[in-house]
C-alpha cells in the first residue's frame, strides 16, 4: 500500500450507528487511494469503538454533529485533500481495478475535471452510456448516482458547487435528488466531463430511490429537481410522462411532484 500522499479521496458519508455496520473488507486497500468516513453523530453516541476498528493508514474517521446527507457531503469535501474525489457511501464495497481506473483516467487527461462510472446494485441492471461518452451530451435514462461520481478537486473548488441542505435523506421535505442538483450545477461549470466504463464498487442492497420511490418525500424531490433542471415550464411539461413511469399511482405521482416543484420555487435560493 502507498503510504504517500494519496492521488484519490473517497468521501464516504455515514449517519450515526451505521458507523458500527462497516468492515474493514469494504475498503481495499490500493495504492495512491485513502477513504474518508464522514460520520454524522447528532446524538453524540460513543462510537470510538466502531471508528478505531476501522482506522487503518489509509482510512480516516471524522465525526461531526450534523444531520441530514447533502450537509454530510459538503463536510467530506472540506476536509478533502487530495487532486482527485470520488462521492461514497457507507454500505459500499469498492472494486481496486475501478479506482484505478479513476486515477488514471484524470492523469492521462488534465483537461478532464468529472468521471462517473458503474456500479453493481440491488436494485438490479442500471443502464449506462457507452465508454468515454461525453457527459454534457445527455444520454438517454442515465443520470449518475452519487457514488458512481468522481471529481477533479481543484475544478469543484473553481466551480462553488455545494449540496443543497434542503435535498437528500434528513432533509426536512425532500428525500432524494440531491445529486442530480449537484451533477447538473457542477457539469455546466467544468471542462472536460466522462463516463468510464470501470465498476467501481457493489452495493448489496436497493439505493434510497429503489426502497422509497414512491413515498412522498423522494416523489416530492423528484418534482424539485425536474424544475431545476429543466426550467419551469420543461418540468410541467414532463410531469405526466414521469408520473406514468413512477413506481406510484399515477394521481398520487403527479401530486407530489407539484409540491416539490412548488417548495423548489419557494427555496429557490437554497437548492
Amino acid at each position: 500500500m502507498n503510504e504517500t500522499a494519496p492521488k484519490l479521496q473517497v468521501l464516504i458519508v455515514c449517519y450515526s450507528r451505521r458507523l458500527e455496520n462497516m468492515d474493514g473488507a469494504q475498503l481495499p486497500a490500493v495504492a495512491g487511494v485513502e477513504y474518508i468516513i464522514c460520520c454524522q453523530n447528532p446524538d453524540n453516541l460513543d462510537l470510538e469503538a466502531a471508528a478505531d476498528r476501522l482506522r487503518r493508514v489509509d482510512v480516516k474517521v471524522f465525526f461531526n454533529p450534523g444531520r441530514g446527507i447533502s450537509n454530510n457531503r459538503n463536510t467530506s469535501l472540506a476536509l478533502a485533500s487530495a487532486p482527485y474525489l470520488l462521492l461514497g457511501d457507507d454500505d459500499l464495497f469498492y472494486c481496486p481495478d475501478g479506482l484505478t481506473a479513476i486515477i488514471e483516467a484524470f492523469d492521462a487527461d488534465p483537461e478532464l475535471d468529472i468521471i462517473t462510472a458503474r456500479i453493481e446494485s440491488g436494485d438490479g441492471e442500471r443502464i449506462y452510456p457507452p465508454a468515454a461518452h461525453d457527459l454534457k451530451r445527455p444520454f438517454r435514462f442515465y443520470n449518475p448516482i452519487s457514488f458512481e461520481i468522481a471529481l477533479r478537486r481543484s475544478a469543484w473548488q473553481a466551480a462553488g458547487v455545494r449540496f443543497s441542505p434542503l435535498l437528500g435523506v434528513n432533509a426536512p421535505y425532500l428525500g432524494a435528488g440531491e445529486e442530480d442538483v449537484f451533477f447538473h450545477r457542477l457539469l455546466g461549470k467544468v471542462r472536460g466531463a466522462r463516463f468510464v466504463d470501470a465498476l467501481l464498487c457493489r452495493h448489496p442492497g436497493t439505493t434510497t430511490s429503489g426502497r422509497e420511490g414512491a413515498t412522498p418525500r423522494v416523489l416530492r424531490s423528484k418534482g424539485a429537481c425536474l424544475r431545476v433542471i429543466y426550467g419551469n415550464f420543461e418540468a410541467l411539461a414532463r410531469f405526466p410522462v414521469e408520473a406514468w413511469r413512477s413506481p406510484a399511482p399515477f394521481v398520487k405521482a403527479l401530486w407530489c411532484y407539484l409540491q416539490g416543484y412548488c417548495y423548489s420555487i419557494r427555496h429557490r435560493r437554497q437548492i
